[in-house]
């Protein structure tokens, strides 16, 4: 009787310390045993950017129409209005908005497996700034009784003609962006780093589509108008860039190009924020609200941007690990 329990005892033994470990599914030993480990403390499941930019803009043709007006401005190539750093407005609570402006949240997806690295999806947009050049341009199309033939030069002087988006011209947008880590692809999928894992890098890149959203500064024939934000159009983008990581703050260096359409930006108006211009009433009031500018365009964009991973405490959930290869 005593030889037949015994092995009873020993397969009891051996399988009651087997479960133990197969029912802490989060322990390291279930994890070395199916090849997952949990993340680095830095990998946040959310992220918060913020940073600054220079843009550059392709060719177009701007389209201005309105009361008496049809114009055309032919192969116009705007400038961005950057900046200088200041404190007392980039480091300014009230103020820092004013500049060039990149904003984004992002949420981490999932974790990739064959290639080390991550998905995230991301909203916020990109406080871009657009402006006409005060300079001799190429012009078609008629002003009142004013009939332009192609390739005629028209004045834009700075005394009587201004068209820029200088309170933004928003570039609205989700994004779906994709990390490639460097380094070890083993153990931790980490990038290179030290043996607390507070540096890392990388390469991001990223593809988005959305709205544009203008709000727009005119002056025409010495008489300005001065825009609300209006939805104007919609554009798309990929960019590409390079991050440093240390602990949870990441700086990225990054370059974005893309096109934007904008089909319904403000021209003139019956009322101007700027105070300068009386408000016109009646019909003539509603003939000027009804007028609009048009233009697409290519544009390049280049900026630094710095991000605060978070959203990770306590126990890690399913997305909060990371693949490696099995323990041999």
């Amino acid at each position: 009787m005593r030889m037949r329990t015994f092995p009873m005892l020993l397969v009891l033994l051996l399988i009651v310390p087997l479960q133990k470990v197969m029912s802490q599914t989060g322990s390291r030993a279930m994890g070395n045993a199916i090849g997952w480990v949990d993340a680095p403390k830095s990998h946040g499941k959310w992220y918060a950017h913020w940073g600054y930019h220079r843009a550059t803009y392709g060719k177009t043709d701007l389209h201005l129409i309105g009361p008496g007006i049809d114009l055309t401005l032919h192969d116009m190539e705007a400038t961005d209005m950057p900046s200088e750093f200041d404190p007392k407005v980039h480091l300014n609570p009230g103020a820092f908005t004013i500049p060039q402006f990149n904003a984004r949240i992002g949420r981490r997806l999932k974790e990739g497996v064959l290639v080390p690295g991550d998905l995230w999806i991301s909203a916020g947009w990109d406080h871009l700034k657009y402006k006409v050049p005060h300079t001799l341009q190429t012009v078609s199309g008629f002003i009142d009784s004013t009939v332009y033939a192609p390739n005629s030069t028209f004045d834009w002087a700075w005394r009587d003609f201004n068209f820029e988006h200088s309170d933004g011209m928003n570039f609205i947008r989700i994004a779906v962006e994709r990390n490639f880590d460097f380094g070890r692809a083993a153990r931790t999928r980490q990038t290179w780093d030290t043996a607390n894992q507070k540096w890392r890098f990388g390469i991001q890149t990223a593809a988005s589509m959305g709205m544009v959203l203008c709000a727009t500064d005119v002056r025409w024939m010495g008489i300005r108008t001065k825009h609300y934000w209006r939805i104007s159009g919609w554009g798309t983008s990929a960019s590409a860039g390079a991050w440093l990581q240390y602990g949870r703050f990441r700086v990225l260096a990054r370059l974005q190009a893309g096109w934007l359409n904008i089909g319904n930006s403000n021209f003139l108006a019956s009322s101007d924020l700027s105070g300068e211009t009386p408000e016109v009433e009646g019909v003539a009031g509603a003939l000027l609200d009804a007028s609009s500018a048009r233009h697409a365009m290519s544009f390049v964009e280049r900026g630094i941007t710095v991000a605060y991973h978070f959203g990770r405490s306590g126990k890690p959930g399913a997305d909060e690990r990371v693949r490696t290869s099995p323990v041999r």
